[in-house]
């Protein structure tokens, strides 16, 4: 029998890489941002001037020594911006280290895989943030359980788990945002995409269920957040946009169309171009779409119910119009092109001009060092003060997004999810 001859054999390990069971690479809006323009700024804050109107006065005058008339000159106003300090940080303990650096004993050097990839996985978890509304909050609850010591939470249907990351310590606040419940303590120990849920590694204190989950290292009431997509693309007519009073400057609102919970129609695309066009000229030539994968399925399943009739032939007959298009990132729809990004609302469509934006820094991405040195690798300490068997590295990224016409852009909100993806 094969277990008697289990004593003489030795395990057999595959040698290929790691599958990672996990989000890999899938960075759609900031793939778009970084091809814009980069500012690199100081503490102070960045302003963004704008113009509001060109000036002149037009009318009609008496060529027959006619008064004239007084003119105007061009006005102007300042969007005001300033950067957000990110951090991604590792430690691994010595025994991870030297059991894993001679390949003849282990297929993968952990220390040296988030040394060397450590920053495309930075760049993974900004892609995530930048679709915010200048909030912390990443995630809210719908429903929470607790289970063998653990909180689960069930999160909405618009974004699900897509901004979180297995394995990421988060903080979690009440519903109304006004208090952390707990700070830096949990992490995510299990995430389900499919199912909209997340398992923390403890017991939330006091836990609702619509609590919301941010982002490690915040404080406070409220707290801040980067200002990515939604804080830019944003059709509210009262508050403020980057220090810009909404309702006394409503050419900086962004253009909107409801879709009052039904699907992602080309209609209402064209609506929303039209609306840039009528207000903005020609500047809506360069828009493009940022949609979730569920409002893909919605416009192939409308566009492949459309029927056809061939003028050539007798019957009617059902045409796949998008052909080409199967399983690519991106799609034409509503005379739009639009670009599938995992990480944007389920509910919404944003439509960006990506010449227009760009990145206020402080200071780019790069390992943490201590000013005056090289040292990126720094030693643990034990509760005696002597160093522990550890090291400790970070990465850091000072920076913001920003827009420099928020009114040339817009959203199609209150869009309808399908069942099968909630």
């Amino acid at each position: 029998m094969a277990s008697q001859q289990l004593w003489q054999q030795s395990e057999v390990i595959r040698k290929g890489a790691f599958p990672f069971w996990g989000t890999k690479k899938f960075n759609v809006l900031s793939d778009f941002i970084k091809r814009g323009e980069v500012t690199n700024i100081g503490e102070r804050d960045f302003r963004i001037p704008f113009k509001k109107t060109f000036g002149g006065r037009v009318g009609k005058y008496d060529p027959q020594m006619g008064d004239m008339g007084r003119g105007t000159q061009m006005t102007g106003d300042v969007m005001i911006q300033s950067y957000f300090n990110l951090r991604l940080n590792f430690e691994m303990d010595m025994l991870a280290i030297k059991a894993t650096q001679d390949r003849k004993i282990a297929i993968q050097d952990p220390f040296k895989d988030a040394v060397a990839n450590g920053f495309f996985e930075f760049k993974l978890y900004r892609d995530k943030f930048y679709h915010s509304d200048g909030t912390a909050i990443l995630a809210t609850a719908t429903a929470h359980s607790s289970v063998s010591g653990v909180s689960v939470y069930t999160l909405n249907s618009a974004f699900g788990a897509q901004r979180l990351r297995r394995g990421q310590y988060v903080t979690v606040y009440n519903p109304g945002n006004t208090a952390a419940l707990s700070s830096s303590v949990l992490y995510i120990t299990a995430l389900n995409t499919q199912a909209k849920t997340i398992t923390l590694s403890g017991v939330v204190p006091g836990a609702a269920a619509t609590d919301n989950i941010e982002f490690e290292g915040v404080s406070g009431s409220a707290p801040a957040g980067l200002r990515g997509l939604y804080y830019w693309i944003n059709s509210a007519t009262s508050g403020t946009t980057a220090g810009v009073d909404r309702a006394l400057e409503p050419t900086i609102i962004s253009k909107s169309v409801d879709a009052s919970s039904g699907p992602l129609l080309a209609e209402l695309v064209m609506a929303l171009y039209h609306r840039i066009l009528n207000d903005r000229g020609e500047v809506g030539n360069g828009l493009l779409g940022i949609v979730a994968p569920a409002q893909q399925a919605y416009v192939y399943t409308n566009v492949m119910s459309i029927q056809n009739y061939d003028i050539s032939k007798s019957s009617v007959q059902a045409v796949d119009r998008l052909p080409a298009l199967k399983g690519k990132k991106s799609f034409m729809w509503g005379d739009v092109p639009h670009y599938v990004d995992i990480h944007q609302s389920q509910t919404r469509a944003d439509y960006i001009i990506p010449d227009m934006w760009g990145i206020a820094r402080l200071d780019e991405e790069k390992f943490f060092q201590t000013p005056g040195t090289s040292q990126r690798f720094f030693p643990l300490y034990g509760g005696s003060g002597a160093p522990a068997a550890g090291v400790w590295f970070s990465l850091t990224c000072d920076e913001n997004l920003y827009t420099i016409d928020p009114g040339a852009q817009g959203t199609i909100a209150t869009l309808a999810v399908s069942a099968l993806y909630t």
